[in-house]
């Protein structure tokens, strides 16, 4: 059983698939995680924190949503590439290409390679032989040479309703963490083991995942979409799937005088991001007038042969980018991506061992070829067998409903604030009062009416997983508070609700409360932040938000 790991412990989509009977409450193999999945599933802040993710949802993206790519390129891109939903995002690396990365040397043998060769994976064409991509609509692209001083900013638009596959928690983070176990372990089946850094492979990454979407998947996954400091999609076909809208050039940096940097994530593939190992090196990996001219080693900041600190840096860039994702903490938002959230695949539904030798963080490296290639089926029989935009029940508001009731009664409850038992019982009994029936007290029905008070009335006909996860944890909510209520020393009764608080390990409790409106709350997001940026989130300047203060949350990346 996982042992607590987020808290301190003082301190969507239609109506109905189909609550006759409810399920058997202790039946459901990690529900309090399998709840955290559905809770956190495409919101930055819960996926930051749950950032090992072991599931896989089918998600459906609109025709019309617009999507942004940033490059040292001014023609439209053809083939397998990357997109991001903020151009803030995409911004970071809009930049040009100076050389090789600042990680490997000149003599380098994968220099060429890393440097944009035959490894990228960009099909870029003389568009004018082409009427689709003729240019954005309204204009060309800036005249000259493709490439300058400055990078470019691509705006797109999906040209039909997108079929993705998600991968929850923060499986596009290039660490060592566990974050890459849902695509290297499973999907690729340690197909990338034999390279010396496979968390920086994410050329093969998009290579292989594509290639299983139009063989294994017979077509029906368009790309993958993944999150890290913000969310993105690796779309496998860029001309089939979107229609360019503009091609804007960027401001130049200043920070383009300091010297020679490696290639943007967005122009290469094989940039700083992929071989490297992370992808923002680029964009912050490069020395600064203050660093002694210390370049950052393989990963970025925090990786192997770099200072230990919590962050690339901060500055314009930074800071623009971290409002925009930060922003997307509670959601995407606009609707802009639906799941579904009645058939989805996680590891925590199967008989495996994911918390190894006490660990907080779930691993699928140490399952079993079996037990991988078990997961991997059910995935592809997700693909070929559901469809994102398949009425069901939208059990993330679900959660949600559960969440904002419990969430603060729980946290005062064990905030030490409560200095006697007969207080402690009375607000208790405050929270439970609507299930109560004072003429004949039933301690087995009261439970009852608390699990089901947000559950539809007919919603466990199919017994889904997300309705057996989400009623067993709201059972073990409602059945922690009624006994908490029946002991009467203060010590024991906090006890056990403190080991439910333990349990749940909901992500809003470490969320930051009061920010200023030029600040905002800090968590690690990949490569940046701190141990103590995870332990204690604090509001932070939005000028400033990664203050390098501290031990790399990250650590050395030696994947």
């Amino acid at each position: 059983m996982r042992p607590p790991s987020l808290l301190p412990l003082f301190g969507f989509l239609g109506l109905s698939c189909a609550l006759s009977t409810a399920p058997d409450n202790e039946s459901v193999k990690n529900a309090n995680h399998i709840f955290n999945v559905i809770q956190d599933s495409m919101r930055q802040w819960g996926s930051s924190l749950h950032h090992n993710g072991v599931s896989f949802f089918l998600a459906g993206v609109p025709a019309g949503t617009q999507f942004y790519h940033g490059t040292s390129k001014a023609s439209p891109v053809n083939g397998t590439e990357w997109l991001a939903f903020e151009p803030e995002h995409a911004m970071v690396f809009a930049r040009p290409r100076r050389g090789p990365p600042p990680h490997l040397p000149l003599d380098d043998p994968d220099t060429e390679r890393h440097g944009g060769g035959h490894g990228e994976l960009r099909k870029r064409e003389h568009h004018e032989k082409d009427e689709k991509h003729h240019g954005p609509p309204g204009g060309r692209p800036p005249k000259g040479s493709d490439e300058n001083e400055a990078g470019y900013l691509h705006t797109y638009a999906a040209a039909k309703d997108l079929r993705l596959l998600y991968l929850d928690g923060m499986s596009a983070a290039k660490s060592s963490k566990g974050t890459l176990d849902s695509q290297d372990a499973v999907l690729f089946n340690d197909l990338l083991d034999d390279h010396p850094n496979p968390g920086g492979q994410e050329s093969e990454r998009a290579k292989l995942a594509c290639e299983m979407a139009q063989n294994e998947w017979e077509g029906r996954i368009d790309g993958v979409l993944r999150m890290e400091a913000g969310f993105e999609v690796i779309l496998c076909d860029f001309e089939r799937d979107l229609i360019p809208l503009r091609i804007t050039q960027v401001k130049q940096s200043s920070e383009e005088h300091h010297g020679p940097r490696g290639n943007s994530k967005n122009g290469d593939w094989d940039g700083p991001r992929k071989e490297g190992g992370d992808k923002h090196h680029d964009g912050y990996g490069a020395r600064k007038e203050n660093d002694g001219g210390k370049r950052h080693g393989p990963g970025g900041p925090g990786g192997p042969g770099a200072p230990r600190h919590g962050g690339p840096g901060n500055g314009p860039d930074t800071s623009r980018w971290m409002r925009a994702i930060t922003a997307r903490y509670n959601g995407i938002g606009g609707n802009r991506v639906s799941l579904n959230f009645n058939d989805f695949v996680t590891a925590f539904s199967h008989d495996v061992e994911l918390f190894e030798d006490n660990s907080t963080l779930p691993r699928l490296v140490n399952l079993s070829n079996e037990e991988r290639a078990s997961i991997r089926a059910e995935v592809t029989d997700l693909v070929m067998t559901h469809h994102p935009a398949e009425l069901c029940e939208n059990w993330q508001a679900i959660t949600d409903m559960i969440v904002t009731r419990y969430s603060k009664e729980l946290s005062y409850f064990v905030s030490g604030n409560i200095d006697s038992i007969e207080r402690l019982q009375s607000e208790i009994e405050r929270v439970l009062s609507p299930f109560i029936d004072y003429s004949e007290r039933d301690d087995v029905a009261e439970i009852e009416r608390c699990a089901t008070q947000f559950l539809p009335s007919a919603s466990f006909e199919s017994g889904g997983i997300a309705a057996r996860a989400v009623y067993s944890v709201a059972h073990r909510i409602c059945s922690s508070l009624v006994e908490a209520g029946k002991w009467q020393d203060l010590e024991s009764a906090v006890r056990v609700i403190r080991d439910l608080v333990g349990y749940l390990d909901w992500a809003t409790w470490k969320e930051c409360r009061g920010c200023a409106v030029n600040e905002i709350c800090v968590v690690p997001i990949w490569p940046m932040g701190t141990i103590q940026d995870y332990d204690s989130p604090q509001c932070k300047d939005a000028a400033n938000p990664y203050d390098q203060d501290g031990e790399s949350y990250w650590g050395g990346m030696h994947l």
